[in-house]
């Protein structure tokens, strides 16, 4: 599989005629739906939700969803077990934002079916309240509605505010940045814009992939999390821009940019399996994961084997930036470091297709990956002669991993 931005182009191609055709289905079924404030609000904006956007796919997933809860009349299980019904209807619950109110509905007694028809009412009050307030730009507000980070917005004095907003734009690309205060947007808006330009200079792929799927960067101040993005909402990062250093920053933004571009894949088509035996050791984590989680790792953090792995091939001693000693000593510990990981994972992921696990397109994925990564194996010794204070932390990593490969084995 080609990653080139012909490629990309098409992949994104392929998600808005998958809007079309959910969008189509979701007309051609409303008739069949009991009327509802949703119901009639979605009939009066079908102009807005014709076209795809980031948005719109975020709201008609969840539209979908809603639907589905409200028109459902899960058979009822025994005393001991659900039904395959009730199963699909606990979990897309669970799944939901409203996991917390439905569940304490399930703790009063109430059936999986009663629980759901009892909440359903305030799901469509929330899918409605976010319909007016981002697409038709009313400031109404619902005691049932959930305030929406990865949509700028925030509690601020007991009411529902937006972030500040602006637009970089950069070489090619206009990348929308949100923060509480100006302060912060000045001071992300240059590590951002610096960051980006070293990416663009030193890692032309990283760049041309990022220009694709990254449209809106918003920080979270969290010291537990470094940064996160949903399947269902494309193209908008959320990321730790309070506790990184600048060398996170760039490595962040594309690691993020790896959900986004996987996503569209998994949008579209399944990749994997999923089994849930977690018999898979990763070497990010340190424990051990399901396929999922192994999966999503190699192809997320290989991107920030691209870009390590590019500038550390550079002479950094004589390019326009000028990096610390310290920071020179990271980029060729992170391009050493994954790529050791990724060779780790990579056996794993091998025996896995062996399984039947990992689908066709899923495959070509992970095997194009780790075809580039074989190319710069002839880079490897030279970057690890060039560590200083990660020597023992190579040897230290050379050795767990040989230690859970043998305890890890498989068949």
């Amino acid at each position: 599989m080609n990653f080139s931005p012909a490629q990309y182009r098409r992949l994104k191609s392929r998600i808005r005629s998958r809007y079309q055709l959910k969008w189509r289905k979701l007309k051609a079924n409303l008739r069949l739906y009991p009327t509802g404030p949703l119901k009639t609000w979605i009939k009066d904006t079908e102009k807005e939700l014709s076209t795809y956007t980031n948005f719109n796919w975020f709201f008609l997933k969840q539209v979908e969803t809603f639907f589905f809860l409200q028109n459902i009349e899960p058979t009822a299980g025994n005393e001991n077990s659900l039904s395959r019904d009730e199963e699909r209807v606990f979990d897309t619950w669970n799944n939901s934002e409203f996991a917390d109110v439905f569940l304490r509905t399930l703790n009063k007694g109430k059936t999986v079916a009663q629980a759901s028809q009892i909440n359903i009412r305030q799901f469509e009050q929330h899918l409605l309240t976010m319909g007016k307030r981002h697409i038709d730009k009313v400031d109404v507000r619902s005691t049932s509605y959930r305030i929406q980070s990865a949509l700028g917005e925030r509690l601020r004095n007991g009411k529902i505010s937006p972030l500040l907003s602006t637009t970089l734009h950069l070489e090619g690309k206009d990348l929308d940045l949100m923060t509480p205060t100006l302060k912060e947007m000045n001071l992300f808006s240059h590590r951002i814009e610096l960051g980006l330009k070293l990416i663009r200079t030193f890692s032309p792929v990283s760049w041309n992939r990022f220009t694709n799927f990254t449209d809106t960067i918003i920080p979270i101040k969290d010291k537990e999390f470094v940064s996160y993005s949903h399947q269902d909402f494309p193209c908008v990062s959320m990321i730790n821009l309070y506790d990184r250093d600048f060398i996170d920053l760039m490595d962040d933004l594309l690691h993020e940019n790896g959900h986004h571009h996987l996503n569209h894949y998994l949008n579209l088509e399944k990749l994997i399996e999923e089994p849930a035996d977690m018999i898979y050791y990763s070497p990010w984590r340190r424990t051990i994961r399901p396929l999922r989680g192994i999966y999503h790792a190699y192809f997320t953090f290989f991107w920030a084997f691209r870009l390590f792995s590019d500038l550390a091939s550079r002479d950094l001693d004589n390019i326009w930036y000028k990096f610390s000693d310290a920071q020179k000593e990271k980029i060729y510990w992170r391009a050493v470091e994954e790529f050791h990981m990724l060779n780790f994972s990579f056996e794993d992921l091998k025996w896995a297709k062996s399984q039947g696990l990992i689908g066709k397109t899923g495959w070509e994925i992970i095997n194009s990956q780790q075809k580039e990564l074989n190319k710069m194996k002839k880079f490897l010794s030279v970057w690890e002669r060039k560590l200083r204070t990660h020597r023992k932390d190579l040897l230290k990593l050379k050795s767990e991993l040989r230690t859970n490969r043998k305890k890890f084995k498989k068949d």
